[in-house]
């Protein structure tokens, strides 16, 4: 009787997890953040660099911010072919923002760069690049579009055996 009660609370709990919403279980989501760039600054702090569109196109007259901690430290425009420069800036991390573009940069001295730091950055405005994953397509695809059915046809293959094995144990007494 013990192991009939065992099976039925396990045949339970496996249907409401089945049942219950994973955005439920789930826990907060992360957001991704892109690798900071390491950008060597020039004599007298200077970030150098150049704004392109997805093309390569310059992107003349655009205003460039640098942040630092969350407060604006720096303010320009780029010229014609797309290239500004920032002054009196020291190391630290900083996020580089544009019109459409937020992009995290690490800003080292020239003396303490490491030799992997570019000279200037090379920011592409209006990019936009999506991280995606497999699926929409096939018996999976299938299976995400309709998860009642996949929990009813999983329930369906706990609960008949947990029937078949207590009316097995009935019928033996």
């Amino acid at each position: 009787m013990r192991i009939q009660t065992l099976g039925r609370l396990a045949a339970a709990i496996a249907c409401v997890g089945m049942i219950m919403p994973s955005a439920a279980l789930s826990a907060e989501p992360v957001a991704a953040q892109a690798p900071s760039l390491d950008v060597a600054l020039g004599e007298g702090g200077v970030f150098r660099g150049q704004v392109v569109d997805a093309h390569g196109a310059a992107q003349a007259h655009q205003d460039v911010a640098l942040v630092y901690q969350g407060r604006e430290v720096v303010r320009t425009k780029t010229d014609e072919q797309g290239v500004f420069a920032a002054r009196g800036l020291r190391g630290g991390q900083y996020q580089l923002v544009t019109q459409d573009q937020v992009a995290p940069f690490r800003l080292w001295s020239a003396n303490a760069a490491p030799p992997t730091a570019r000279p200037a950055a090379l920011i592409v405005s209006g990019s936009q690049a999506v991280n995606g994953q497999y699926g929409g397509g096939g018996i999976l695809g299938w299976m995400q579009a309709h998860p009642l059915i996949v929990a009813g046809a999983v329930v369906t293959a706990i609960a008949v055996p947990v029937a078949i094995t207590a009316s097995d144990d009935d019928s033996s007494s």
